[in-house]
Formats: C-alpha cells, sequence, structure tokens
C-alpha cells in the first residue's frame, strides 16, 4: 500500500514539476497594433506584461510593430491613449499577432501626437505645445494646396495666400507661427517634416494622401531640428496601409470659382479730359454718361467705330474675368497583413485660372509600404508630382480697373479679328499701359514645367525590447524648366509697338537628408527613461540658368537666336552643407511627471569655419495632477489636467549659402570701350558673423471636462531674439555701401486659447465644435543704426513699436482737420504718421460639425482684427478718374468739408471760402497721400462650408462590392465682413511675401462652390 501511495505521490509531483517548467517556458512575442476601425498601423501603443509591469514591456514602432519576451501563461495587456485597453494569455501559438483597438470617445482629451523626427509620442510626455489636424478636417473645404486647408483651424498659425506673378492658380504661402523671428523677411517658416523627412516644401503633396498634420508650436517643440525648426515645424504624416483586407477609394472633387471684392468703381463719367470727351482718352475724366452714340477709338480702314456712351448696369470688369474651375480626382488602394502594409494614390487636378488663359495641371503618385522582418522593419515611400502652369503676367487687371466704365471686356476677346476695334492695331487708345487686356493676357505668358520627387528608406532593428536603431534616408529632387514671352507686335504708331522677348530658365534642387537614431527605454521601479541619441547629414544642391533675349525678329518665333542685340544671361551653383548630432532624454515618474532634456550641436557651412559651429539646449516638463492627485482621479467634473513648461536657447542661421564671399559682376562698358571688367559687391562680406540665438520660453495647461466632453488647451509663449543677422547701410567712404551685422532684437509673445469638446453625442446625432483664439505682439526691440528701417515700401522697423508698423505721409492736419494752401490743394505733415501693425494681434478660428444620420454640415470660420492693409490700386485709379471719390462733388469746384487753410503770414483758419477744382491735377494730388491707401484689415470670413450626405449601410447591404458612399456640397470664402473702413479688397490676399500689402497688380479674391464624391469599394 505504501509503494502505490509512494508512486502516485511521484507521479503527482513529476506533473506539477511539468506544469510549472511549461507555464515558465520563456518566449518571445512579436505582433503588430492596429486600429479597429480603419486598420490603420498605432504606433506609440504600451505593451505590458501584467505579471511583471516593470520589466516586461515594449512600445510599437511606426508600422505599430512590437517585439518583447515573456513567459507562457502571463498577460500581456496592450494600451494606448484613445484607444480600450486590450488583454490576452501569453501561449506558444503567439506569433505574429494582429491586435486591434476599440477607440475610447471618453479619452480624447489626451492625444498621441507626432513630434520631432516623425516619432509618435503621448502628449502628457510633452513639455510643450502641440495641435494636430486629422484627414477630415484638413480636406473640409477640398484645396489644393494642404498649408491653405490648415487656414484658422491651428491656434497661433497665421496663413497667408499670395498672389505671385505666376500665382493665378498657384498661389504663393505666407505661414508664421507665433510671429516673426527674423528681420529677414523670407526666413521664417517653420520647417516642413513628412512622415520623418525635412522637405523644404510641401505646397505639392496631395492633401488626401495626409493622414494627420501635426503643429509643433515654436522653437521649443521642434528642439531636436535645431536651427531649421527655430520657427516650429509642420509635420505631416501620410497616409499608410491597412493590416486587413484591402480597400479602394475614389473622390472626385469640382468647384466653381468667381472674383469678388473688386474696388468699387464710378460708372457716372466716361473717357475724355478736362470734362470733354474723346474717343482715344484712356482715363475716365471726360463727360458724364448720357446715353448717345459717340465716335470710339480712330478710323479703321477708313471706317469710324461707333459706340453707345453709356456704362453697364453690372460692373463692365467682371467681363474681363473668367469663372475659374479646379476638378480633382483621386485614387487610392490600400491593404497588407500583419507583416506588410501598402498605400497607392494617383491624383490628378485640373484648374482654369481666373484670367482668360490661365490654367495649370497636376499628376502625382504616391506609394507607401512597409515590411517587417523578424527584427527588422523597414518602411518606404515614394512620390512623384508634374505640375505644369501657364499663367499671364501681372499687367492685365491694371489696365482694366484704370480703364473707363463704357469698355466692354466681353466684346474685347475677340481681339484676332484684324478688322475688329478690339484688335491691338485697332484699339481705342493708343496708350501703352492701358491695351487691350484680353490681348495683353493672351500676348505675355509665362510657362513652367515642374517635376517633384520626394522619398524615403527607412530601416528600424530592435536589438533588445529597450534598444532600437533606425536609420531614414530622405531623397528630394525638384526641376524645373520655364518660359516667359512677349509676342513681338508691329504698329506705325510707336506706342502700340510691343517688343518681342523671350526668356528660358531651368532649374535644379535637390536634398539629401539622412538621420542615424538610437532609442533607448528602460523602466526602474517607478521612473521611466527614454534616451534618443541621433546624428543627421544634410546636403542641398542647387543649379538655376536662365537665358533672354529682349529684340526678336520674327513675330511667332520664340527663339533666343532670332534677335538684334546682346542675350542677356544668369547662371548660378550653390551647395549647402550641414551635420548635426543631438539628443533627448526623457525621465517620467509614475506616468505624470515627466523631465526632458534636449540639446543639439550644428555644424553648417554658410558660416566662417570659426564661427559655424553653435550649440542648441532646451529643457521641458509636464505634470499630469489629475493622476497625481488622488482627489481628482475619479473626478466626475475635472477628468484630466495637466501643466506645462519649456525653455529653449536655438541658434539660427538665416544666410544663404555664399553670402560671406565677395563676390565681382560684369558691366558693360567698365572699365571703357570693349575692356572686360568686374565690379566687387556693394555689400561687405562679414566673415564675423555669428549665428543669431532666439531664446523662447512657454507655459501651459490641458484641462478636459465631463469626461472629455469640454476640452481645453491654454498656452503663454515667449521668444527673444538678438544678434540678427541683417543687411545694415554703411558709409561708401569704405568701398561699401552696406554690410551684414549681427544686430537688431525682436520679441514676441503669444497667448493661445484652444477649446473643443461635443455638444451632442447620441448615436443618430452628433454636435462638435472648436474653437481658438491667438493673440501675438511682435515688437522691435533694437536696431543696429537709428530707431528704424524700411523693410518694405511702407512697413518699417521702428524701435518700440509693433513689428512691422505701416508709416506713411499724411496730410498736414490742425487739430485734426485737413488743412489746404491758399489755392485749395492738400498739404503733406512734414512728419509721417504711424498708423500700427500691418500683422493681426487677433486671431479667431471657429468650427463645428453637425451630424443628423446620414447628413452633415461642416464649416469653419476665420476671424483676424487689430492690423492695417495699404493698396497701391488706391492712387492708380484717382489718377485714371475711376475711383468713387473723384465724382463727389460732380467734378466742379467744392469747398473741402471740415479743412483749414493755411495763410502767406503761416495762420491757420477756418476754410469758408477757399474752393479746391476737383479737377484730375487735384485729385492726384490728393491721392499722393499714402493715408488715403489704408484701411483697417479688421475681418470675418465663412473660409469653409460643407454639407454632405452619407449613403446608409442598409442600402449597401444586399452587395459587397461598394462599402461607402458619400456626396456633398462644398464652398470656399463664402462671404466676408470687413471694416468700414475697407474698399480696397480682401485683407488675407497678401502680394508676394508681404504684410499688408496689396500691389497695384495683384487681382482680387475668389470665392468658390461645388460638390464632392467619394466612394469607397
Amino acid at each position: 500500500m505504501k509503494f502505490v501511495l509512494y508512486r502516485i505521490f511521484l507521479s503527482i509531483s513529476f506533473i506539477c514539476i511539468i506544469g510549472l517548467s511549461f507555464g515558465q517556458q520563456h518566449i518571445v512575442v512579436k505582433g503588430k497594433v492596429i486600429d479597429q476601425e480603419t486598420g490603420v498601423p498605432l504606433e506609440g501603443a504600451s505593451i505590458t506584461i501584467v505579471e511583471n509591469p516593470r520589466s516586461g514591456s515594449a512600445v510599437t514602432g511606426s508600422q505599430g510593430g512590437f517585439l518583447m519576451k515573456g513567459h507562457v501563461g502571463q498577460t500581456m495587456r496592450v494600451s494606448m491613449v484613445g484607444y480600450h485597453a486590450s488583454s490576452l494569455a501569453l501561449s506558444l501559438d503567439n506569433k505574429d499577432l494582429l491586435i486591434k483597438l476599440e477607440r475610447n470617445i471618453n479619452a480624447l482629451s489626451e492625444i498621441v501626437v507626432t513630434g520631432a523626427l516623425g516619432i509618435r509620442r503621448s502628449s502628457r510626455e510633452m513639455g510643450t505645445s502641440a495641435q494636430a489636424v486629422d484627414n477630415e478636417a484638413l480636406n473640409l473645404g477640398k484645396v489644393v494646396n494642404p498649408l491653405l486647408a490648415l487656414s484658422s483651424k491651428v491656434a497661433g498659425l497665421r496663413i497667408n495666400a499670395t498672389d505671385l506673378t505666376t500665382g493665378k492658380t498657384d498661389p504663393g504661402i505666407q505661414i508664421r507661427m507665433r510671429g516673426t523671428r527674423s528681420l529677414n523677411r523670407g526666413k521664417n517658416d517653420p520647417i516642413y517634416v513628412v512622415d520623418g523627412v525635412p522637405l523644404p516644401d510641401i505646397t505639392r503633396i496631395n492633401p488626401n494622401d495626409i493622414a494627420e498634420i501635426t503643429v509643433l508650436k515654436g522653437a521649443n517643440a521642434a528642439a531636436l531640428y535645431g536651427s531649421e525648426g527655430v520657427n516650429g515645424a509642420i509635420m505631416v504624416t501620410t497616409k499608410g496601409g491597412r493590416s486587413d483586407a484591402g480597400e479602394v477609394n475614389f473622390s472626385n472633387s469640382t468647384t466653381f470659382a468667381n472674383v469678388y471684392l473688386l474696388p468699387p468703381a464710378q460708372t457716372l463719367y466716361g473717357q475724355g479730359q478736362n470734362g470733354k470727351y474723346s474717343p482715344v482718352a484712356n482715363e475716365s475724366w471726360g463727360d458724364l454718361f448720357d446715353g448717345s452714340e459717340r465716335d470710339f477709338g480712330l478710323p479703321i480702314n477708313g471706317v469710324q467705330p461707333r459706340k453707345v456712351y453709356a456704362a453697364p448696369s453690372k460692373d463692365n470688369r467682371l467681363g474681363f474675368f473668367d469663372t475659374g474651375i479646379t476638378m480633382q480626382n483621386d485614387l487610392s488602394f490600400s491593404g497588407g497583413d500583419a507583416k506588410s502594409t501598402y498605400f497607392m494614390s494617383l491624383q490628378d487636378v485640373r484648374i482654369k485660372g481666373v484670367i482668360p488663359g490661365d490654367k495649370s495641371s497636376r499628376t502625382g503618385a504616391r506609394f507607401n509600404g512597409s515590411r517587417s522582418f523578424n527584427k527588422l522593419t523597414t518602411s518606404y515611400n515614394v512620390n512623384y508630382v508634374f505640375f505644369k502652369n501657364n499663367t499671364t503676367s501681372d499687367g492685365p487687371w491694371l489696365s482694366v480697373y484704370t480703364q473707363p466704365a463704357n469698355i466692354d471686356y466681353k466684346e474685347a476677346r475677340n481681339w484676332e479679328d484684324p478688322t475688329s476695334p478690339n484688335h491691338p492695331l485697332n484699339w481705342y487708345t493708343p496708350t501703352a499701359q492701358t491695351r487691350n487686356p484680353i490681348f495683353m493676357a493672351d500676348n505675355n505668358r509665362n510657362t513652367y514645367d515642374q517635376h517633384t520627387l520626394n522619398s524615403k528608406v527607412e530601416f528600424t532593428y530592435d536589438f533588445a525590447d529597450w534598444f532600437s536603431a533606425t536609420n531614414r534616408t530622405g531623397y528630394y529632387l525638384q526641376t524645373q524648366d520655364g518660359r516667359v514671352t512677349n509676342k513681338k507686335l508691329v504698329s506705325n504708331i510707336s506706342t502700340r509697338n510691343i517688343n518681342g522677348t523671350v526668356n528660358d530658365t531651368g532649374g535644379t534642387f535637390n536634398r539629401l537628408n539622412n538621420d542615424l537614431i538610437l532609442n533607448f527605454r528602460k523602466e526602474f521601479g517607478d521612473f521611466s527613461t527614454k534616451l534618443l541619441l541621433g546624428y543627421n547629414i544634410r546636403m542641398d544642391n542647387r543649379k538655376d540658368i536662365g537665358i533672354g533675349a529682349n529684340n526678336l525678329l520674327l513675330e511667332d518665333i520664340f527663339n533666343p537666336g532670332s534677335r538684334t542685340g546682346e542675350l542677356s544671361g544668369t547662371a548660378k551653383i550653390t551647395k549647402y552643407r550641414s551635420m548635426s548630432g543631438y539628443g533627448e532624454f526623457t525621465v517620467g515618474y509614475r506616468n505624470y511627471l515627466f523631465l526632458t532634456l534636449v540639446g543639439r550641436s550644428d555644424k553648417v557651412s554658410t558660416l566662417d569655419p570659426q564661427n559655424n559651429t553653435y550649440f542648441t539646449p532646451g529643457v521641458s516638463t509636464s505634470f499630469v495632477f489629475t493622476d497625481a492627485i488622488a482627489s481628482l482621479k475619479d473626478s466626475n467634473i475635472l477628468n484630466y489636467g495637466r501643466i506645462y513648461a519649456s525653455y529653449n536657447r536655438t541658434g539660427n542661421v538665416t544666410l544663404d549659402p555664399y553670402s560671406l564671399n565677395l563676390t565681382y559682376s560684369q558691366t558693360n562698358g567698365f572699365p571703357y570701350g570693349g575692356l572686360f571688367g568686374f565690379l566687387p559687391n556693394l555689400t561687405e562680406a562679414n566673415r564675423l558673423l555669428k549665428p543669431e540665438f532666439v531664446t523662447s520660453y512657454e507655459v501651459g495647461t490641458q484641462l478636459s471636462f465631463l469626461n472629455s466632453r469640454l476640452n481645453a488647451d491654454i498656452a503663454y509663449a515667449y521668444s527673444d531674439s538678438d544678434g540678427q543677422i541683417f543687411t545694415a547701410g554703411m558709409s561708401r567712404a569704405t568701398g561699401y555701401n552696406a554690410t551684414l551685422v549681427n544686430a537688431g532684437r525682436l520679441v514676441n509673445q503669444t497667448l493661445e486659447v484652444m477649446l473643443n469638446g461635443t455638444a451632442i453625442r447620441k448615436p443618430d446625432v452628433e454636435l462638435s465644435f472648436g474653437v481658438n483664439f491667438t493673440y501675438t505682439h511682435t515688437q522691435a526691440k533694437d536696431l543696429y543704426a537709428g530707431d528704424s528701417f524700411q523693410i518694405f515700401r511702407q512697413a518699417y522697423a521702428i524701435k518700440g513699436e509693433p513689428y512691422p508698423t505701416l508709416q506713411m505721409s499724411d496730410f498736414l492736419r490742425h487739430n485734426g482737420q485737413i488743412v489746404l494752401d491758399k489755392n485749395g490743394n492738400v498739404l503733406l505733415d512734414e512728419k509721417e504718421q504711424l498708423l500700427g501693425t500691418m500683422v493681426p494681434p487677433y486671431m479667431f478660428g471657429f468650427n463645428t460639425n453637425f451630424r443628423y444620420k446620414a447628413f452633415s454640415i461642416g464649416l469653419q470660420i476665420d476671424s483676424r482684427l487689430g492690423s492695417w492693409m495699404y493698396s497701391e490700386v488706391v492712387p492708380r485709379m484717382y489718377a485714371a478718374g475711376t475711383h468713387p471719390e473723384t465724382v463727389k462733388y460732380g467734378r466742379e469746384p467744392f469747398i473741402l468739408p471740415n479743412s483749414m487753410v493755411k495763410l502767406d503770414d503761416g495762420s491757420i483758419v477756418e476754410n469758408t471760402s477757399v474752393y479746391s477744382k476737383g479737377d484730375k491735377d487735384w485729385w492726384t494730388k490728393y491721392s499722393n497721400v499714402q493715408t488715403i491707401t489704408a484701411a483697417k484689415a479688421d475681418f470675418l470670413k465663412l473660409r469653409e462650408l460643407y454639407v454632405g450626405y452619407t449613403l446608409p449601410a442598409k442600402f449597401l447591404a444586399k452587395q459587397n462590392f461598394l462599402k461607402k458612399a458619400s456626396v456633398g456640397v462644398v464652398a470656399n470664402n463664402l462671404f466676408i465682413i470687413r471694416h468700414s473702413s475697407n474698399e480696397i479688397g480682401d485683407p488675407e490676399a497678401l502680394y508676394n511675401q508681404t504684410d499688408g500689402y496689396a500691389s497695384f497688380r495683384q487681382i482680387p479674391t475668389s470665392r468658390s462652390i461645388g460638390f464632392n464624391i467619394n466612394m469607397t469599394f
């Protein structure tokens, strides 16, 4: 009996030992974490072993993959901010796991954002401010340019579309984040980063390819980029594949645009001078329109054209413009499995501009992929875009608004008929500046073909669950071939002659960027640590060539070789190199208190070797007090709260390559005759230049109330940019007239408030909203010489004043009343007036989305207040007699209301008897007073509106081909409310890289409305 019991005891013991050994069997777990709804890989998800949370943990990489060690029978927990956690028991079968996380709508207050270097991280760790805009919000208005799609959606970010010579169908972009840091106005853009790779430009990226844009606000948030990130960073994450069933998506957006906000024009008086009609006058200083038929222009082949002398009921200037059409077609494919993903897209955009003949096209393709090989994860992106642009120069619109109101621009389109009064040789006026504008648009063309390629290859190797290495290589290439032509026109009237010209240009730019990044992650009890070490190499190469001829021999042949005179030409080759080492160390305590130290050392080729290495330090902290304070953990009112702060001192170099080299150029006739001679550059190459340094501070708080139904983010930022690199004047006795100096100081203060929430959340009804407010104050604290200098036209940097300040000539005034001379002419004040800042200190953005069953409405409202603008259109309209003010007194002598008169003895008295003439000469002098061209630039506009309908799922249930379908109406710039003083135009529309300036060349802004179709298969 004892023997039997002994055998039973041994058997049981053996089974227990075997079971114990099996339960402790060591295994390596590998898998991927994805979004349950979209199938998109989730970066930054936390993987922990419940039984051993301190040592058994991992974080998913950029493709959602992870690798960690565990034991059979243990429980693995997967969690991520904004998602419900998931758990599963480990077994020997756990290979190539595919874990799907469900979104948690009650945890939206705490988000995961794309930080510097494209690394996903929880916002609770960050001691700086960042804001993310997802694909849906970005594409609300269906705009072609992704930067324009960000307008008014991010606090602290100001975006303006700028009108360039080639920008009628491809507007330039001015983007400013938290004010201006550099007196060099072309060096204030943030760095653009796409999938972790810095790019010089992102305007060619298809917005439909973008999954999310994260805006890192200021140098503190973008400290790992050093000088490149001193103005913040725009982090673009493009779409990746799906780790499940494939998906095909097609969309079409078609919009129709028309100009509006034209400057008002008078329609009482027509062509002529001194109140008398002239059939060949291009100005509106004639007599009153009376509806009679009169001679119009010069005889054509002996026949005198006649025309009704009357203004149409509708603004005749609108006849010059076309209805613009933008048509976008997008097709994308995505799919994958547990080991690989892919995303491929095709896009074709066709744009017909509002100016006759203007058009552009954009055709692009993208392929994003990823693949996992045990411990090695690879990802690769390639994007190619072919852009073709064909626009006119700036002249036609100037010709339109200065010509009389009785000109029919619809008839003017028939200019090719040699017997027509609209032909350039028969146009009613021989004045060169006011030719037939339709002919001008057709005759002067600016075309270019642009090829853009950007690509990325990335390898990540997980040496252990606490250490990985990433090497990321990006290559960017852009080539552009352009041609500007002006067709020759020969006439026996000299002012009608046009010299035939052609200018051919070619440019190539390429950038190679490589980052080697080492990531270490380890937990020690209640403390977590992260260490990032990296090294960056960047190489930029540019080559620009131009050749031109200004006197072509033949009308229809644009060949520089078929000319008289000498060719003009330029050739420029530049190279830029930089090397940088950087590091970031983050320590966390119990996942609610974090401290981050950042450092970067840069070496750049644009400075002298003695000064071209500089260091950027930074520190930040974040404290989630709702997790640290026990009484707040289960609060039904405040469910999430954190405070954060940061400090950073960033070196900044705004020099272009070879700026410190003394260059020489040839000049015809120097030294004399046909001898070759060279003249030095008149700007001294100051090789003692050092980087300017920007010192930045930021404090803020994030709060979430009522189970994340209401969220707030409030931040205050301060930056001090000292030792500015800019060009300052100097005595010509030195042999130069300017020099580059380290001088000048700009200070920015910014307050940002962001609110968003969900007012209604029910199965059939949902209403969400978002509000952002920004106050920015930029001030010039110090300048190199004197208290002010001119930036551009009427924009000045003035010590102690907001930057930039609008400074203009004004009327001589006495107690606010305009003072005239004894002949009734206006007098100028000897001192110019400071009107105020030219950038809006107050900016508001409001968005809302309402859904009722299958119907949805989304809108974006933008408001900017507190700044000034001015327009060069105004004085030209006064001189031409088309401005409404010129008819205010019937073109008769008048006593200017509320005016004073300066007598010969210098005394100033009330004006009761001195008449102003009210003719062209008087109004032209009046318009030379610059303050009459200025207006308050306050506005509120409905920037974007979308009304859509999604086909209910029950209608698609009986087939497997079409998964989703929606249709909608989309509108942009639907209406605007302006300050009562502003009859100039849209305050948001700028010319080139200026502030508050509307050029005399600048065409009016447009509003558009159209439709959108979206289908998923």
